[in-house]
């Protein structure tokens, strides 16, 4: 598994010259709705994925709990305003959902070896309401 440069990980809102000040900060200051959560999420899973080796997927441990529960990843979605979701397994293969709502998303993506690697690599689903 490679890690990424420093450079990769550190990520800086671009300042332009043909936004005012006040837009620029109205930009920054949208709303923490599941929807803008969902995105930022989406970007960094994905991030984080090409960064991984076939032999590794994507998995979260959960850093709110006693003990620690980590699982691989397999969907993420939202229902707006303000619940995000994942789905994915245990090492054990026990299917699990995690609910969430935006104010308390905390977890640690980790590199998980893959049980079958010589499967073709699954990619995570993201789920975006209908409208």
């Amino acid at each position: 598994m490679t890690r990424p440069p420093l450079e990769q990980l550190v990520t800086t809102l671009p300042l332009t010259r043909s936004q005012s000040f006040v837009e620029q900060m109205t930009e920054i200051n949208q709303p923490y709705t599941a929807k803008n959560i969902f995105n930022e999420l989406v970007e960094r899973i994905q991030r984080f994925e090409s960064e991984l080796d076939q032999d590794y997927e994507v998995g979260m441990q959960l850093v709110s709990f006693g003990q620690s529960t980590q699982f691989s990843v397999s969907s993420l979605g939202y229902t707006d305003p303000s619940i995000i979701w994942f789905t994915g397994a245990l090492s054990d293969g026990s299917y699990v959902e995690l609910v969430q709502h935006v104010s308390q998303i905390s977890f640690l993506m980790v590199a998980l070896q893959r049980e079958h690697p010589e499967k073709p690599k699954t990619q995570i689903g993201f789920s975006v309401p209908h409208a």
